[in-house]
């Protein structure tokens, strides 16, 4: 029996860890990996000199 509830314990921390980030990221908003790595492609413009 306590072995169920062990298990039930886990499954409920974890639950509540999920619940966590999604309510998080509803607040924040989500990570944007797309626009970093557009940024870091993206050649740097160099000034002409005369």
């Amino acid at each position: 029996m306590a072995d169920l509830v062990l298990v039930a314990l886990i499954i409920a921390f974890t639950a509540l860890c999920v619940a966590y980030i999604w309510w998080c990221d509803r607040i924040i908003g989500p990570d944007e990996p797309a626009s970093a790595a557009i940024m870091a492609t993206e050649p740097e413009i160099e000034p002409v000199t005369a």
